[in-house]
């Protein structure tokens, strides 16, 4: 069910046809991309490559609301029903097992180990960013009065991304300006670049090898001793683009586990990038999105948890639960070391670094790299309420059997508890009629009672990587590739993969025990 539940999702080719007046505000490049049907419609999909620039970019609320009521559409018919049968499934085996509910199942073997610490943390974040999110949607509605010229603030699904953008350009961040200095291929060799230096890691890249794709890529990792050995330590595809039936999300797959064979030797562990990113067409660059940057050098931090792990069994080795052997660090631990890596993306110095103007070769001016950096967690209590909202609503789908309860509300279907969670929690609205739900991998393909795990990962990232931010004589703070630290990092977070519990792992890199300080600050929650 879960594998037709995903396979719906990928294989779905839905979306919205609009004619050109719609588009106004989408770049011209954008657009040119773009299927154009014989009556000159042009067709945009639901996938992150078209359902980003719409939502950001398109000037009429009719057009993102088309979209994005698409989007919450998605498969809603045919995979609501499976979702009500999963999550009854998963309620009637773990009883079997003498469980009270899948939830207390999946979270024994994890960092949290039970729901009523998952609810206790979300509590802890949502009380500390609820006034932030409330001034959050404060600010978005008065934009969105002074921008229709009405009285009305109300902020709907279709506006967040689109408002959230004006609201940082009024701040100077302009993503239609900061793309023209991401051209793909210098951004995906520099992010290579910073890893091989921050892991003291060699990247080698392969000529005779056989893909899946022809625009695959491979390379091997290679390792260099004191005495200047060289060692083979593991290999990663790239697979960049979307294509048809591909997998429409972005992830790291393993294609082969660490460990050790019965004579000794050491098996080196080989896994891939499945990305859907924006393609380059007529012969002009691809130009990648500040989301895009960010979201590449978090999945090559995964690329590196699985290659630089070396363990002596499967189990132990890096893996996650999309795959079909068991195994891999524990589930609310999995994000955390690539969290701590994509927080080099927002150093001005490494900034800098990634940014190549496509035209002119110019990297990022320091003052929009600083308005960069300074806008990072702009509108953060919005944000963060909404991963809450999430992970909430994934835990109690999986604390009991439906119908479920909230906030005093009995008898509500999935789709009734989820548009009732989101209002109360994020404070928008679901479009209605929608259940967005039916469309959201993570589900089926084995974060259940599992997508808490991002945010509990990004406050120990942040924690990890205060140990690499030093201060300058002007009191000025900064992330720095240090590679005597970056080794430190390898050996004792990356290495030891599921060998070691989080907890351990934390420790023996902090030598402390690890706090939420660090990520409060950064947020400027209490």
């Amino acid at each position: 069910l879960c594998s037709q539940f995903c396979a719906n999702i990928n294989e779905d080719n839905s979306g919205c046809d609009f004619k050109e007046e719609e588009l106004v505000g989408l770049p011209a490049d954008f657009i040119g991309s773009l299927d154009r049907d014989s009556d000159g419609k042009f067709h945009v999909g639901l996938r992150a490559p078209h359902l980003l620039p719409v939502s950001q970019y398109a000037t009429r609320q009719e057009t993102r609301k088309a979209l994005l009521e698409a989007k919450a559409k998605q498969c809603q018919q045919i995979n609501g029903p499976i979702l009500e049968r999963v999550l009854s499934l998963r309620q009637e085996c773990a009883e079997l097992l003498g469980y009270k509910n899948h939830a207390e199942y999946m979270l024994a073997p994890k960092m949290a180990a039970r729901p009523g610490s998952v609810r206790d943390f979300h509590r802890g974040i949502l009380e500390a960013c609820g006034g932030v999110r409330a001034g959050d949607l404060d600010a978005l509605g008065k934009i969105k009065s002074q921008l229709y010229e009405t009285p009305e603030k109300m902020v709907n699904p279709w506006d967040t991304a689109y408002l959230s953008r004006l609201h940082k350009e009024d701040l100077g961040v302009d993503e239609n300006v900061i793309r023209q200095y991401f051209p793909m291929e210098h951004v995906i060799s520099t992010v290579l670049d910073i890893y091989e230096e921050l892991l003291c890691l060699s990247f080698r890249k392969l000529d005779n090898f056989i893909a899946w794709h022809p625009s695959v890529e491979a390379y091997a990792v290679v390792e260099r001793s004191s005495d200047g050995v060289e060692s083979t330590r593991g290999h990663f595809f790239l697979d960049l683009y979307p294509r048809e039936g591909k997998y429409a999300h972005q992830c790291v797959y393993p294609l082969r586990p660490s460990y050790v064979r019965a004579c000794g030797e050491q098996v080196t562990p080989a896994c891939a990038i499945i990305g859907n990113l924006t393609k380059g067409v007529d012969g002009k660059p691809s130009l990648m999105r500040m989301r895009e940057v960010e979201t590449f050098f978090h999945e090559f931090g995964h690329v590196m948890h699985c290659v630089c792990s070396q363990v002596d069994y499967v189990p132990f080795a890096w893996a996650w639960s999309a795959v079909p052997w068991p195994g891999g660090v524990q589930q609310d631990f999995l994000e955390v070391p690539s969290m701590m890596l994509e927080n080099f993306v927002y150093q001005p110095t490494l900034l800098k670094r990634l940014s190549k103007h496509h035209s002119t070769a110019e990297e990022l001016p320091d003052d929009i790299i600083q308005k960069i950096v300074q806008a990072r967690h702009v509108l953060s209590g919005y944000h963060y309420s909404r991963m809450i909202f999430l992970g909430e609503y994934d835990i109690i789908v999986h604390s009991g059997p439906a119908p479920y309860s909230y906030e005093g509300q009995e008898g509500l279907s999935a789709q009734q508890l989820y548009a009732i969670m989101c209002k109360h929690l994020t404070g928008v609205a679901c479009i209605e009629g929608t259940f967005p739900a039916a469309s959201w991998f993570h589900l089926c393909m084995g974060y259940d009672a599992g997508y808490f795990g991002y945010l509990w990962s990004e406050v120990f990232a942040a924690d990890l990587f205060a140990k690499f931010v030093v201060e300058d004589g002007d009191g000025v703070k900064e992330g720095r590739i240090n590679e005597e630290l970056g080794k430190r990092y390898r050996d004792t977070i990356l290495t030891p993969c599921a060998s070691e519990d989080g907890y351990t792992m934390l420790r023996n890199f902090l030598d402390r025990e690890p706090s939420a300080a660090a990520f409060r600050e950064a947020r400027g929650m209490a």
